[in-house]
């Protein structure tokens, strides 16, 4: 099942919202949103972020997420009574407002994926004579098919899906790879070699290395 992890200052709010979410399918999780927006496992690892983040009434916590770039990939939901709105519209972050039905909860959840390009009607990516199957994991330059290794198209697959935006080196490792690898960034460093090298001249220039910070794909 999905992963939802709920932000709320209010545990019954919090709980009301978890329990929204299971009906759709998500397994929550309350999160204290004072501390580290991650929380961690009994060994103390940070947990991989989940497949949906629900902020309960405190749009700053939204801010904190948007600015990790390890929730790059995760749809945000902000849930507001009126009440605690008044005359303010949230611009950023795709908004729900109780009481609403699980239809309307399932259409917000929806647009926040597609915010972030993981709509369901995302199925290729083509930039250029590149062409990455999202479906498949299939890869082409023009007609040519080219063979990836499984992290290699998983990297890739996380970079063309999120152009021009600049990854840390952990960012990457915690996206792809999780939060329980130990191989450190030279992984990463390695991995981009590689797609480099396979990609060939036409489109191994698209991965940028920033430096002192780590990569972004050009579109």
């Amino acid at each position: 099942m999905a992963d939802a992890w709920i932000y709320s200052p209010d545990s019954e709010r919090g709980a009301e919202m978890a329990s929204e979410v299971a009906e759709l399918g998500y397994t929550p999780r309350l999160v204290q949103a004072n501390g580290s927006l991650r929380p961690t496992d009994e060994d103390g690892a940070a947990r991989r972020p989940p497949d949906l983040a629900v902020v309960v009434g405190d749009e700053a916590v939204c801010g904190r997420l948007r600015d990790d770039d390890t929730f790059a990939d995760v749809p945000i939901l902000l849930a507001m009574r009126p009440a605690d709105l008044g005359d303010r519209v949230p611009m950023t972050e795709e908004l729900v407002m109780p009481p609403f039905t699980p239809a309307e909860l399932e259409a917000r959840i929806a647009r926040a994926r597609r915010q972030i390009g993981a709509g369901e009607d995302l199925k290729v990516v083509g930039i250029g004579s590149l062409r990455v199957d999202l479906d498949t994991y299939q890869v082409t330059v023009g007609e040519e098919p080219i063979d990836f290794a499984f992290k290699e198209y998983e990297l890739l697959r996380f970079l063309v899906t999120h152009p021009g935006r600049v990854f840390s080196r952990e960012a990457l490792l915690n996206r792809v790879w999780g939060y329980d690898y130990y191989g450190g960034a030279r992984t990463v460093d390695v991995h981009v070699r590689r797609l480099r090298a396979k990609l060939g001249t036409e489109h191994a220039g698209r991965i940028k290395t920033v430096r002192g910070v780590g990569y972004r794909f050009d579109r």
